[in-house]
């Protein structure tokens, strides 16, 4: 999955769309499931993707930037390897 990460930065509620997670201020990357409700982390980053001709933006938490950051191959500006290492 080459070039799915398109953008990664600290979280603004402004880069996500009314309605959505990331909007209201929760983790959307790990989003809701149900029986465990929503992410329990802030979110830390905006980051959009590109897949399938679509290209969202998460919000994600320290942990959520993590995960897509292994997933994607992408490595984790400094800024925020040094902040998610806290």
């Amino acid at each position: 999955m080459a070039d799915v990460v398109i953008w990664v930065k600290p979280y603004e509620r402004k880069n996500h769309n009314p309605g959505t997670e990331g909007y209201k201020g929760l983790c959307g990357w790990h989003g809701t499931t149900s029986g465990r409700g929503p992410c329990r982390n802030e979110p830390y980053a905006s980051v959009k993707l590109n897949y399938a001709n679509y290209q969202p933006v998460q919000s994600a938490c320290v942990q959520a930037l993590k995960e897509i950051s292994q997933r994607y191959g992408f490595p984790i500006p400094q800024e925020q390897s040094v902040r998610a290492d806290d």
